[in-house]
């Protein structure tokens, strides 16, 4: 049997890979009882969960944003964290975003059990998707 996952490898694989994973290669990476929290003001906000509610957030998120891009910024992780700094950009129905993301993850036995994600602008993101003005 292979060794697990570390925290960074799983960050790194999943960051390599969102947009393409199944849920069968998302269990892989994604504990069952994984919750990723997104900020409820988003399009998308709310809980998912399991590697199928993992899977289900990102087709949702590529789904809502064309050209949607992650650029990894910066990592650091010990035996049961990650913490990544990022930019993400996309287009919205209204106009296009590249803002600062911070994720933190916590894994347990090789795979993730709780992703928090922190857009910088979730207000400017939902003007953008709604065509809203401030």
């Amino acid at each position: 049997m292979s060794k697990p996952l570390t925290p960074r490898q799983l960050a790194e694989a999943i960051q390599k890979s969102f947009a393409d994973l199944t849920v069968e290669s998302a269990r892989r990476y994604i504990a069952d009882d994984c919750v990723v929290h997104e900020a409820p003001s988003l399009p998308f906000g709310g809980d998912w969960k399991g590697p199928e509610g993992f899977v289900e957030l990102m087709g949702k998120i590529t789904k809502t944003f064309k050209n949607f891009h992650s650029q990894p910024i910066s990592i650091v992780s010990d035996d049961t964290t990650v913490a990544f700094a990022a930019r993400i950009s996309g287009d919205a129905a209204h106009g296009r975003f590249s803002i600062p993301l911070v994720e933190y993850w916590t894994c347990r036995d090789g795979k993730v059990v709780e992703i928090f994600a922190m857009w910088q602008d979730t207000k400017l993101v939902m003007d953008l998707h709604t065509g809203r003005k401030s």
